[in-house]
């Protein structure tokens, strides 16, 4: 079965972080530990170093959720996962967080090899 990481790279909108952090331990990490194929591996902060020739804010991104999926089927697990997340909002177990900057979000999605 392949091991796929999904890599969410997010920024809360400014003067927010603290909603923003509180939606991912309480709403975001629960709801996406439920779903099937998921499995939160952690969150992180960037921080500012000196150990390379470039700075983690040049990259744009504050925040890192890593999520991994295993499956044989990528797309059909990402069609389960929407399926999932859908009846989570519905039964109020999720909602996507307005402390998001929206405008500035990337995820991809990286296969084990």
């Amino acid at each position: 079965m392949a091991k796929y990481l999904v890599l969410a790279m997010t920024n809360p909108l400014p003067g927010r972080d603290s909603e923003f952090n509180e939606w991912y331990d309480r709403v975001a990490i629960p709801a996406y530990a439920s779903l099937p194929h998921v499995r939160p591996l952690g969150r992180y902060r960037s921080v500012p170093h000196d150990g390379y020739e470039f700075e983690m804010k040049d990259i744009g991104f504050e925040y890192l959720s890593v999520y991994e999926i295993e499956t044989d089927d990528l797309e059909a697990a990402f069609s389960e996962v929407r399926v999932a997340l859908a009846k989570a909002t519905e039964e109020g177990r999720y909602h996507f967080s307005q402390a998001i900057d929206k405008g500035r979000f990337f995820e991809p999605v990286f296969v084990q090899i």
